[in-house]
C-alpha cells in the first residue's frame, strides 16, 4: 500500500511537471512570434500577374446586333405607295413669331376660338387622358420642330386626341434658358388641329411639359 501512494504521488507531480513546461513552450512561442520582424507585404499586382500566367483566356464569342429598321410614317408610306412626293409634317411652321397675344393663363395656356374658354382648364385638371408622349430632350430646335409636328400628325391619325409634350425647363442650355419652351408653344399655335394645350400640372412635368388637346379627325369621329 505504500509504495503505491508513493508512486501515485509521483504520476501526479510528474504530470503538473509536464503541463508547466508545455505552457512555458507555448508561452517562450508566443513571445517569439511578436518578436519576429514583419515580413515585406506581397505585391498583390505580381502575384494576381503570377496566378493568371496558368489561365488560358477565352476567346470573344461574335456578336450579331440586330437593331429595328426605322419605319416610316404612315403618311409618308402612303405617300411612296402613290407615288407622291411627302411634304415634311413642319412644312410652312415658322420658329419665330409673337404669340403672347394668343395666350392665356400667364402665359401657360392655349385655346383656340372655335373650342369652349374652360378646354385649357380642363385639359390641366385631367378631363383627358393623354394617350401619347414625346420628350424633347437632347434634340435640337430644327430636330424638335420636325418630330413634334410629325408626332402630333400620328396621333391624330390613330385617333389620339390628348398628347404630352416634355420640352424640359433648361437645365442642360446655356444659362439655363429653355430653349424648346417658347419654340413648341409657337409650332403648336401655328397647327390647326391642335384645338388647346395647357402647362401639366405638377405631377406630369409641370413647366417643363405641355398638355396638347387635338382634334377628332373625320375617320375617328362617331
Amino acid at each position: 500500500m505504500r509504495g503505491s501512494k508513493v508512486g501515485l504521488a509521483d504520476l501526479k507531480r510528474l504530470k503538473k511537471d509536464l503541463q508547466a513546461e508545455r505552457e512555458r513552450a507555448a508561452l517562450a512561442q508566443r513571445v517569439a512570434m511578436l518578436k519576429k520582424p514583419d515580413t515585406a507585404p506581397v505585391d498583390d499586382m505580381a502575384a494576381f500577374k503570377r496566378t493568371m500566367q496558368s489561365v488560358t483566356p477565352i476567346k470573344q464569342a461574335a456578336r450579331v446586333e440586330h437593331k429595328p429598321v426605322a419605319q416610316p410614317a404612315p403618311a409618308l408610306r402612303r405617300a411612296n405607295a402613290l407615288g407622291e412626293t411627302p411634304t415634311r409634317a413642319d412644312a410652312g411652321v415658322s420658329d419665330g413669331g409673337e404669340i403672347t397675344h394668343l395666350l392665356s393663363e400667364g402665359g401657360t395656356a392655349f385655346v383656340r376660338s372655335d373650342a369652349a374658354p374652360d378646354t385649357a382648364r380642363n385639359l390641366r385638371r385631367g378631363q383627358w387622358r393623354a394617350g401619347a408622349e414625346l420628350d424633347l430632350h437632347g434634340l435640337r430646335v430644327e430636330q424638335a420642330r420636325h418630330a413634334l409636328l410629325s408626332f402630333l400628325d400620328e396621333c391624330q391619325e390613330h385617333g389620339i386626341r390628348c398628347v404630352r409634350i416634355v420640352h424640359g425647363k433648361g437645365y442642360g442650355s446655356q444659362g439655363l434658358e429653355p430653349v424648346l419652351k417658347d419654340k413648341a408653344r409657337t409650332w403648336l399655335v401655328q397647327k390647326s388641329e391642335v384645338l388647346a394645350f395647357s402647362e401639366a400640372p405638377e405631377r406630369e412635368g409641370g413647366a417643363g411639359a405641355l398638355l396638347v388637346l387635338l382634334r377628332q379627325s373625320e375617320g375617328t369621329r362617331k
